[in-house]
Order: C-alpha cells, then structure tokens, then sequence
C-alpha cells in the first residue's frame, strides 16, 4: 500500500532531516578511509526510506552521522530545518533525545528493565511526566498492550521488536532511524515489524530511514536507496523482481 499523499503536498514544507554534502573520513594508520562519500539526502515527514547495502559499505557511519553520534567530516544535518551536526556536543544530544527515536538490531532494551520502566526511563531523562494514556495507546497498536510489565527476556523477538517500536515514538520524534531491525527475526516476523515501522511512520506522520541487507522488507518503504564503498544512490520507489 502506497502513501504519496504523505510525501506531496502543496505547499513546500522542510524535510524532517536534510544531508548536505555530508562525508565521514576515517584514519586508519596513514591511509585515510573514506567511509561515507558527500551525500545529499531529505526525507520528508510520513516517508520510509530503506537504505540497502552490504556490510563496510558505509550504512552504519550514515546511520551514526545522521542520528549525531558522529559529526561529518565535510557538509550538515539539519533537522526540521535547523542545525543539528554544526551543533556542540550537548545541544546536539538534547537535541537527538527530543526529535530522534532508534530501534536497534535485537531491539536495545534495557534488560533488567520491564517495559513500563522502559518508558519511565524516557520520561525521566527529558524529565517530562509520564505520558501513560499514549504509552498505553502505543503498546495496544502495536498488539502488545499485555506485556507492559513483562522484562525483555520474557518477551518473544518479536515482541521485543514492536516495543522497541513503541519506545522510539513514545515522545513524539520527529525522526526514527532504524538499524537492521528485521536481521534476528524470520520471515513472518521480520515481515510484521516492517510492517508496523511503516504503519507508525504513515499514521503518525514519522520521517524514518530503515538501514538494512533484509531485501525481503524492501517492499514497505517508499524509496529504496543503495549505498556501496561509501557512496548512496537513490533507487526511487521500489519495485519488485
């Protein structure tokens, strides 16, 4: 199911996260490695953008630059049209905690923590009260309301999956940036949580990029982009073999 309507409106509106010209150099003795070459990229608000390579083709360093944990050698990222990269260390992490939700690989739960403590922690660190009604409201979209109080070993993969989910839009970012969320799960699972990442991006008007080798999930995004040897193509929308 498509959802251009999302991604074309009459009025131009700045993208949720802009890339201009943005590279990561690395030294690795005294060669320099050029993880990621200059990219431009934008991704709008209710636009799923899957970004396919293979492993060392630089994914995991644009993940990193565009979620701030690296600042790029060359070029920006702005979020909402405002600077994020160009920022210092500490307004860049308020920053990436107000307006960034990630999902990780094997869902980055804490695991001595039960899921309505994982939320709790959030609320804590952008010391905010509890939001329990859209705790709640998410869990019960996502078809694990039951489990609030369950710890991550208690819970299926995909189960953690989804709460990973859950807990990446609980505060209303602006961008979630998934790394290889699908790579744990097998085929009906994998197909499930692409699903739901797609879902919330749509109905929640979410700008997420989705960074993985998992060809099988390629047909819940919007755009398809490949990256090789550092370098990012667009490869528009997708369409099947």
């Amino acid at each position: 199911m498509r959802h251009d309507a999302h991604l074309h409106t009459d009025a131009p509106t700045a993208a949720a996260m802009a890339l201009s010209g943005v590279s990561r150099d690395y030294h690795q003795g005294r060669e320099i490695v050029h993880a990621l070459r200059s990219t431009d990229l934008e991704i709008h608000g209710g636009e799923l953008v899957g970004i396919l390579g293979p492993s060392g083709s630089g994914k995991s360093t644009l993940l990193t630059v565009m979620g701030g944990l690296r600042t790029p050698t060359t070029g920006t990222v702005e979020i909402d049209g405002s600077p994020f990269s160009a920022l210092p260390e500490k307004k860049r992490a308020q920053l990436r905690r107000r307006c960034l939700g990630f999902v990780l690989q094997g869902s980055g739960l804490v695991p001595f923590l039960t899921l309505a403590d994982q939320f709790a922690l959030h609320d804590r660190v952008l010391r905010r009260a509890p939001a329990t009604e859209r705790r709640d409201e998410l869990l019960a979209m996502l078809g694990i309301g039951e489990r609030v109080r369950a710890y991550p070993s208690q819970m299926s993969g995909g189960e953690k999956q989804r709460a990973a989910i859950a807990v990446a839009v609980y505060h209303d970012p602006k961008v979630i940036l998934a790394d290889e969320p699908t790579a744990a799960l097998d085929s009906h699972r994998a197909h499930d949580v692409a699903q739901l990442l797609a879902q919330q991006t749509h109905e929640l008007g979410k700008a997420t990029v989705m960074v993985t080798h998992d060809e099988r999930i390629l047909p819940v995004c919007d755009r398809v982009m490949v990256m090789h040897d550092g370098v990012l193509n667009d490869q528009g929308r997708y369409e099947p073999p």
